[in-house]
């Protein structure tokens, strides 16, 4: 169960009312939800099972790698197992499964543990941030921006995508080479699942039609939002957006 869109958690009240009706086991992907709550509750604390990832454009980074969170002590003992090569307690090398090598290592996890310390005073800046964007960017014909809250959730801005209308006669990937000719740098929505051509080779969503994932994926891109940027640089993105959008 996917939980965030773009820094907002989508409402999970009816995926978790089926899962209870059906007894059904649920795994949150909370990967860029740190410090996000849904009707004041942590993200992460829904699943029986929840993920998030360390990769270096979230609130916390250890570079790579991420974490899995639960309550279960069965679940917690099989995922620590299988992380790590499913050594036995007392004969660590004669294997009765096989496992994984995905430890994370002290230093990475001293970093992360450093930064979690730090993670209210992130969210705060990334909602700062999005603020900016969202005066600056606000009335701009053709673009839609995030939903800067809900009736459940606060956006922590994650990341902050902007989708062009079909009315814009360029579409994302066009929008970026222009930034990227001004020095903007940006990067394109993740692509629909059923159009991987990986899939597709598999005879996986043979002839399935997504229109929405679709038009994201051709129209929405995101501009740049890593905690390091200044407000004067963030007004140099606002001011190119402009641009190629009046032009």
């Amino acid at each position: 169960m996917a939980v965030h869109i773009y820094g907002l958690p989508i409402d999970m009240a009816p995926l978790l009312d089926i899962a209870r009706r059906y007894g059904l086991k649920v795994i949150e992907d909370a990967a860029e939800m740190h410090g996000q709550t849904y009707h004041g509750r942590p993200c992460g604390s829904f699943g029986d099972i929840s993920i998030f990832s360390f990769y270096p454009n979230k609130h916390i980074t250890t570079g790579e790698g991420g974490m899995i969170v639960t309550n279960d002590d069965h679940l917690a003992s099989e995922c620590r197992s299988l992380r790590n090569l499913c050594f036995q307690p007392h004969k660590r090398f004669v294997h009765e499964r096989l496992g994984w090598n995905l430890r994370m290592t002290n230093l990475q996890a001293a970093l992360g543990v450093a930064q979690l310390e730090r993670l209210p005073e992130f969210v705060q800046r990334k909602r700062q941030m999005g603020a900016l964007y969202q005066s600056g960017l606000a009335g701009v014909s053709g673009l839609q921006l995030p939903l800067a809250s809900t009736s459940y959730a606060e956006n922590i801005y994650w990341v902050f995508g902007v989708i062009l209308d079909a009315s814009v006669p360029f579409d994302a990937e066009e929008a970026m080479r222009r930034l990227g000719k001004m020095g903007i740098g940006t990067r394109p929505f993740f692509w629909s699942m059923h159009e991987q051509p990986v899939f597709q080779k598999m005879g996986l969503f043979c002839g399935e039609r997504h229109p929405v994932s679709e038009n994201m994926s051709r129209r929405g891109f995101y501009v740049p939002s890593g905690l390091g940027l200044t407000q004067e640089q963030q007004e140099t993105v606002i001011d190119a957006v402009r641009t190629i959008m009046d032009s």
